[in-house]
């Protein structure tokens, strides 16, 4: 059994360098109440540290199976072109922690400047 991958942004869709990212909602059906759990999700570049986002943090609880991972005004897009990964997890409210996708965030070049 292998982890899922959840690619941002979405097919069909694409981020640019130095444009504005749009809010992105996800429906989890499988990690229990959305509502009392905490939520993370970090990207890397490498060993670096680009998005760190949580609950209240870049990360908004919609319902128990619903959340959106907030718009990225274009003023904090600072990311350069290329492929970076990470990772999403869910605590419950009874402290069980789990990692339900490995992310692939990628930034394509803004040839405008």
């Amino acid at each position: 059994m292998s982890i899922e991958t959840l690619k941002i942004p979405f097919k069909g869709e694409f981020i640019k360098e130095g444009d504005t990212i749009l809010e992105t909602v996800l429906d989890i059906t499988n990690a229990g109440d959305l509502t009392t759990a905490t939520i993370k999700m970090q990207i890397y570049n490498g060993s670096i540290k680009l998005i760190d986002i949580s609950n209240g943090n870049g990360i908004t609880v919609n319902s128990a199976t619903q959340l959106t991972i907030d718009e990225v005004p274009f003023a904090n897009n600072n990311f350069r072109k290329g492929k970076y990964l990470g990772d999403f997890e869910v605590t419950d409210v009874n402290g069980v922690r789990k990692t339900y996708f490995n992310v692939e965030y990628t930034i394509i070049e803004n040839y405008t400047k």
